[in-house]
């Protein structure tokens, strides 16, 4: 069975302090510095289809819509046992941030164009646009099904098909379903954390070649029309709900806290 994991290797925003956050004209912020990652989804993904090859014989591919900066992402999911790892680099000009639209006709120009695949595995969400829709919009270029809010993959005993635990908000469904299909993992407690390389993993996957797309090379010229433009970019002040206490020494700060603060809590 093929098997691509599609995901999304955004800049680590938390290492950024306030005064970088200054856009171009463009609306964009100098993350070149920020180590890339992927969101939580992503790597319960990753592991959940490891945990998938443990099972079954699958053909394990990955692929991202990115720079050449997030590769540093893809050589640990290279070194864990994916076969093929696969970037597909827009255009300069190409804003993919808040544009889920573009990055699922891509993935399914690369389904379409390049490999085809039985099963596609994707995040729910990601760190940047946070859209929660591409999974959906990717299923429905394909004509595909696509269960959302997936917390457990396995095997079924139906030669071919696979157990698909999804979680509801009136609890979980346990699905018996046939590929292809596209799955959009959620929380899961089965996969909540990725495992690591070994060193001699790292050092096999260091030597082997990540291939690298272009939109043109996918048959697509321009991205789609899309319907949500970013017009604006506002940083957004996080500080602790918290009183400042006032006082000439820190004797006098001490007691005050003593007395009107603390004194209450131990009686």
């Amino acid at each position: 069975m093929n098997l691509l994991l599609a995901i999304k290797v955004a800049p680590d925003l938390g290492m950024l302090a306030r005064s970088d956050w200054q856009p171009d004209e463009r609306l964009q912020i100098d993350t070149r510095f920020a180590r890339r990652q992927l969101s939580g989804y992503d790597e319960s993904a990753a592991e959940m289809v490891l945990m998938l090859r443990d099972e079954i014989s699958l053909n394990l591919s990955v692929l991202t819509v990115a720079d050449a900066m997030a590769e540093s992402a893809l050589k640990p999911l290279m070194a864990l046992g994916y076969q093929q790892a696969v970037r597909i680099e827009p255009p300069a000009d190409w804003d993919l941030r808040f544009n889920p639209a573009t990055v699922a006709a891509l993935v399914a120009a690369y389904q379409q164009q390049i490999a085809a695949q039985q099963v596609i595995v994707m995040g729910a969400q990601s760190l940047e646009g946070q859209n929660n829709q591409t999974p959906l919009m990717l299923a429905e270029r394909l004509g595909w099904p696509c269960i959302t809010g997936v917390c457990q993959l396995a095997a079924a005993e139906q030669a071919g098909a696979l157990r698909v635990t999804r979680q509801t908000a009136y609890g979980q469904e346990v699905l018996t379903v046939m590929p292809p299909l596209v799955l959009a993992v959620g929380n899961s407690q089965q996969a909540s954390a990725l495992r690591v390389p070994t060193l001699q993993q790292k050092l096999v996957a260091a030597k082997r070649q990540i291939q690298r797309l272009s939109p043109t090379d996918l048959m697509m010229t321009e991205p789609p029309a899309g319907d949500v433009y970013l017009c604006g970019l506002t940083y957004l002040e996080h500080r602790r709900a918290g009183i400042l206490i006032e006082g000439d020494s820190v004797e006098q700060k001490v007691q005050l806290l003593c007395q009107d603060y603390l004194r209450d809590r131990g009686t």
